[in-house]
């Protein structure tokens, strides 16, 4: 189905009805899928509430319309590491007032609380073959020691240093991987 007009049709997104690139296939920001406004892929987080997902290893790696896409794990200096077991999801905070989770939840980290609760959007590119962060954060999110504008997707590479938050005081490395099954 061609796609006219390339806004984001979910009005809880913060992205609702502004203008996205005409090679988006998703809102960059909640997932919605532009192709299917009404009923977004399954795999696909719309919600404004995440919870956590229990998937086992063998679904860490995914394919999707035939093409493999790399597990991504952000590793912390207190050996921590989080894992997107989807193909989208928020990187933040958990809401105590509700108890929602974003996928990856930072909660427990020293500094945490600089984190906001829906800090950045994490997804998979197919176009471009490569998972993207797009910030929406009030502290900022610095990749490789650049800040990055709030709203634009970039592209995330295997060993880029992600830094969230006032003083970047939250660091991440990011590790992609192919698994093979």
């Amino acid at each position: 189905m061609a796609i006219q007009t390339h806004r984001c049709p979910e009005p809880s997104c913060s992205f609702f009805n502004q203008v996205l690139p005409q090679n988006a296939k998703i809102c960059p920001m909640c997932g919605t899928s532009l192709a299917q406004a009404v009923q977004p892929p399954a795999t696909v987080a719309t919600s404004p509430h995440y919870g956590q997902t229990s998937t086992s290893s063998s679904q860490l790696s995914s394919t999707i319309n035939n093409q493999k896409r790399p597990q991504l794990k952000l590793l912390h200096s207190s050996e921590q590491n989080f894992i997107l077991l989807r193909e989208s999801g928020i990187i933040g905070r958990q809401n105590l007032a509700n108890g929602t989770r974003p996928e990856i939840d930072l909660t427990g980290l020293p500094h945490a609380g600089i984190i906001s609760r829906t800090h950045a959007y994490l997804y998979w590119d197919f176009n471009q073959q490569t998972y993207m962060i797009v910030d929406d954060s009030r502290n900022g999110s610095y990749l490789n020691d650049k800040l990055l504008p709030r709203g634009a997707p970039h592209s995330l590479s295997h060993g880029d240093k992600l830094q969230l938050g006032q003083n970047r005081l939250i660091c991440l490395q990011v590790e992609l991987t192919h698994l093979s099954n």
